[in-house]
């Protein structure tokens, strides 16, 4: 019985692991990383803010909330160089330099001047 299961288990995971979407990355262009401090509830709360240019479009997004003494806000990326950027609805996905995928909410678009 825990033989059958196990396989299921296992089964499941590899099929929504290979029917995953993939993402269709382009390259951008980091045009800032900053950072936003709110106080909610008594409680300075900090996220990290990605501003991307793709094309003509500019799109602000806002990354993971950031520890008091997080390091690297930009996980290894550098204003001005070029980056790996999809868009997915209302989500901006950069590539670190490790590969890795952030997935950050965004929050606003506008056209570049």
């Amino acid at each position: 019985m825990r033989k059958v299961l196990l396989s299921v288990v296992i089964e499941l995971s590899l099929s929504a692991a290979l029917t995953a979407a993939k993402h269709d990355f382009q390259t951008g262009k980091l045009v800032d990383i900053a950072d936003d401090e709110r106080l909610y509830e008594g409680t300075s709360l900090r996220w990290a803010v990605f501003t991307v240019r793709v094309e003509d479009i500019i799109y602000t997004a806002r990354g993971q909330r950031m520890q008091r003494r997080s390091g690297d806000p930009g996980h290894g990326l550098i204003v001005g160089d070029p980056v790996k950027v999809a868009i997915d609805k209302d989500e901006l996905i950069l590539l670190n330099p490790d590969g890795k995928e952030m997935k950050m909410k965004i929050t606003k678009r506008a056209r570049a001047q």
